[in-house]
């Protein structure tokens, strides 16, 4: 993950400036959204399943086409344990740094293995340019809450801290099923979980469709 400055809490500007983009869910009661980038993976997937299963909480899950086409049978276990599934593009890519036509291709590409109406770009870094094209087939998703458990330079507390001090209903939160961050997330997540439950939250799976 390419590490530069980033907000924790999306400012309330960005989705003013891109109305189109899914920042939070409109949610009445305390209902959360986690996610998960980059995946699927043996390291860390598996166990962020088993996290999951034991919580009861549902969801969802942007996985690169890549690591879908070499770990088929762990995004099909992420279906059947009941949780949504996204686009993360095929190669990881930064839509700031492809045209157009490369980031719609990658996209596309990895939309043979990852059968879903929803779309997150990664780094959150969107070809703008190719945001019109994508819109016609997803919801572009991106967040509300970084937990930053890709930030070598933070402690596994500041990473819970920086989601359980920001989130709100309807947020979106995002972590890495990533095995370079495995250990902060692994050790984020199930205290995470249980501070939010303790504080009336209950979480949900983006809902998706089937593109095919």
């Amino acid at each position: 993950h390419e590490l530069m400055r980033y907000w924790v809490k999306t400012p309330r500007f960005f989705p003013i400036l891109f109305p189109n983009i899914v920042w939070k869910l409109a949610s009445k009661q305390p209902k959360l959204y986690l996610t998960f980038d980059d995946g699927p993976t043996e390291e860390v997937t598996y166990k962020i399943l088993s996290i999951l299963k034991r919580e009861k909480v549902p969801a969802t899950f942007f996985c690169t086409g890549n690591n879908v086409k070499i770990h088929s049978d762990i995004y099909q276990k992420i279906l059947n344990n009941g949780h949504s599934v996204g686009n993360h593009t095929m190669n990881h890519i930064n839509g700031w740094k492809k045209n157009k036509g490369e980031y719609l291709k990658d996209v596309k590409e990895a939309s043979q293995y990852i059968n879903s109406n929803l779309f997150s770009p990664p780094y959150a870094k969107l070809n703008i340019l190719a945001l019109p094209s994508l819109l016609k087939s997803y919801k572009v998703v991106v967040w509300d809450v970084l937990s930053g458990d890709f930030d070598f330079t933070l402690e596994v507390n500041q990473v819970i801290h920086n989601v359980i001090d920001n989130v709100q209903s309807g947020s979106i939160l995002v972590f890495h099923d990533n095995k370079k961050y495995k250990n902060s997330t692994l050790t984020a997540l199930p205290k995470v979980i249980t501070t939010l439950k303790k504080r009336g939250f209950g979480f949900e799976a983006i809902p998706f469709s089937l593109l095919w």
